[in-house]
């Protein structure tokens, strides 16, 4: 198993098996955040990841849910990410989900048609990082998308049917905007209505 330095997941998938798909965030320029700052983003080969899966499922052949790192396994093609899928599903019988985190733009870039047939091999759940509602707060963090994307995006993610976390940053309006991030933070999430908030 090969593993490029620090991995995170979600704390829901603390039991996980972790595979990185990806390295890194692709976006990689939120202020607040510090995860993925020592990585250059690249797609792994698949060959590789199979070959981590591989073994994993010699070690470990009863792993019940696994997670795709890092900061934005959704971004990878389709093609690929199916084909991931696909071996999971051979390796790893009883296998109930598997996870990743996705970016609003790597969701927008996939149709509805794409997310479902990704559900329809085993993607369990995405976990989208909105961290905050209002454009302003976005804007000074560097999140690189509105309010209104990551929105779009979380409600593609809910019409395929696979299962959606949003996180959210409490106070990061700060003293000047606490107010405005937290009414937009939460017409978010009366949008998109997702499974989980964190």
């Amino acid at each position: 198993m090969q593993y490029e330095g620090s991995v995170y997941r979600p704390p829901s998938e603390a039991r996980s098996l972790i595979v990185q798909a990806t390295i890194g965030c692709s976006h990689n320029r939120c202020t607040f955040c510090g995860m993925y700052k020592d990585k250059r983003f690249h797609i792994r080969p698949v060959e590789d990841v199979l070959a981590d899966l591989a073994e994993m499922a010699r070690l470990y052949p009863g792993v019940r849910r696994i997670f795709l790192a890092d900061g934005d396994a959704l971004i990878l093609p389709s093609e690929k990410l199916l084909a991931l899928l696909s071996h999971i599903r051979t390796l790893f019988p009883a296998c109930t989900r598997v996870a990743v985190y996705g970016s609003p733009r790597s969701i927008l870039q996939k149709t509805a048609r794409e997310l479902k047939e990704l559900r329809a091999a085993g993607l369990g759940i995405v976990y989208l990082g909105l961290e905050s509602g209002n454009n302003e707060v976005l804007r000074r963090i560097r999140k690189g998308v509105t309010a209104e994307e990551i929105t779009a995006a979380g409600l593609r993610v809910r019409e395929s049917g696979i299962l959606l976390s949003i996180t959210a940053v409490n106070g990061l309006g700060g003293k000047e905007l606490w107010r405005e991030h937290a009414a937009g933070t939460g017409r978010v999430f009366t949008t998109v209505k997702p499974d989980y908030i964190g």
